[in-house]
């Protein structure tokens, strides 16, 4: 037997005349025998080892790359055991000398293990993509935007009509904002490539209806048929979203005006308020608003409360500033960069125009109310502000007010503005 070089790590098979001459127990077991001998003695041709369908493929290959016609390479073949069963192997072959004729040296890799490993992976592939399509979330893969996979529940939560109508989209970039798309790039980018963090955010998208909604979404990186690719879970948020916008529209106005309460008023100030701003403070108080509730009820002094904030909201809402009820019949403005003299006439429009309103309660003679107005000053070029001065200094501001008779205004500079109600 001439010297032959087998890697034993590997089952080598030695054909000659589509005969086995020679099988190492590594080939042999992969066939289910427990050795060469056993192999040898068993088959009578090679097309035993190989189903029927494949005989002419193989007798066809043999011939060719013994006459030089085929270059020897590795081929993948489906082969049978001594028991029936097919199994897969890769097999690379050479040409030798075997006892001075010509013969084929293959040597066999057993791949069940790698495809048994494949079809676990496609059912697992298979399973996962089964529980993304009946998952209760919604849940969307894409590539650059892309849909490559929506399940049902993401086209329910975005007010589509079907998975095909929401597959046939170009890109869903179409159902966030405009001015989002920069930033929803860039996060896609660095997800994709490593180099941020998967979290959850809440964000607000356009629905297939034109309505925007919000919704919590958490995107990740995923491999989607061997390619990268971006998976989005996302739930609908709106209600809570509106819930919490309620809530906290609550806690920052007074219930009866619609006008900040004086927290929020404080927190306005902190957040736009700059030291180079100029800053002109309103303090208004209804007048004689005791005897108002007194003598026509609280119904009507709630009316006629609503009366003034609505004028204030009306006329200060073009500007910069902010406007509250500073408690019970007491209202604030702040007006930012402006000056004396237009604060002034704001101040004057709100007192004109709530003097003129006539209330007809349904058991008392009609009557106007008035409300009585100081206003401060604070200059970038003055000191450091200081809120509580400013308002310190109004409040002296419509003391004097009051003390002119009321239903007027005075800010120290620009005289007293003053008219006379039915009720005084």
């Amino acid at each position: 037997m001439n010297n032959i070089n087998i890697d034993s790590t590997y089952g080598v098979v030695i054909i000659q005349d589509l005969n086995v001459v020679y099988a190492d127990n590594n080939y042999a077991n992969m066939y289910g025998y427990e050795t060469e001998i056993e192999l040898l003695s068993s088959i009578h041709s090679f097309f035993e080892l190989i189903p029927p369908q494949f005989h002419d493929i193989a007798k066809k290959n043999y011939a060719d790359t013994i006459a030089g016609k085929m270059t020897p390479r590795g081929k993948t073949f489906t082969n049978i055991d001594r028991y029936g069963k097919s199994f897969t192997v890769f097999s690379v072959d050479h040409v030798i000398e075997w006892k001075g004729k010509p013969a084929l040296q293959v040597t066999v890799i057993d791949l069940s293990i790698m495809v048994e490993a494949n079809k676990k992976i496609r059912e697992k592939d298979l399973m996962f993509k089964r529980l993304i399509m009946n998952s209760g979330q919604g849940i969307l893969v894409h590539r650059n935007f892309k849909p490559l996979m929506i399940n049902q529940a993401w086209v329910d939560a975005m007010h589509g009509e079907s998975i095909e109508q929401a597959m046939a989209i170009d890109s869903i970039l179409q159902f966030i904002p405009a001015e989002k798309h920069e930033q929803v790039i860039e996060h896609y980018q660095q997800l994709m490539d490593g180099t941020s963090n998967s979290k959850s955010v809440i964000v607000e998208n356009i629905c297939f209806d034109g309505k925007k909604r919000f919704f919590n979404i958490y995107d990740s990186p995923i491999e989607w048929e061997g390619k990268p690719a971006m998976q989005v879970v996302l739930e609908d948020f709106t209600d809570k979203v509106e819930f919490e916008k309620a809530l906290k529209y609550r806690a920052s106005h007074d219930q009866l005006t619609d006008l900040y309460n004086r927290g929020a008023v404080y927190d306005w100030l902190d957040e736009n308020l700059k030291s180079s701003d100029d800053i002109f403070c309103i303090l208004m108080d209804i007048d004689d608003f005791k005897k108002v509730n007194d003598t026509h009820g609280h119904q009507v002094g709630d009316q006629v409360i609503q009366t003034l904030s609505s004028i204030i909201k009306n006329t200060v809402k073009k500007l910069d500033g902010v406007a509250g009820r500073w408690g019970g019949e007491e209202f604030i403005v702040f007006l930012p960069n402006t000056s004396l003299t237009k604060t002034t006439f704001i101040a004057e429009l709100i007192r004109s125009d709530f003097n003129k309103v006539q209330y007809l309660p349904s058991t008392q003679k009609a009557f106007n109310a008035s409300v009585s107005i100081g206003i401060s000053a604070h200059y970038c070029c003055d000191e450091m502000i200081n809120i509580d001065e400013l308002i310190k200094q109004a409040d002296k501001y419509l003391y004097l007010a009051k003390a002119q008779g009321k239903n007027c205004v005075m800010n120290g500079k620009a005289g007293v503005n003053h008219q006379p109600t039915s009720e005084n």
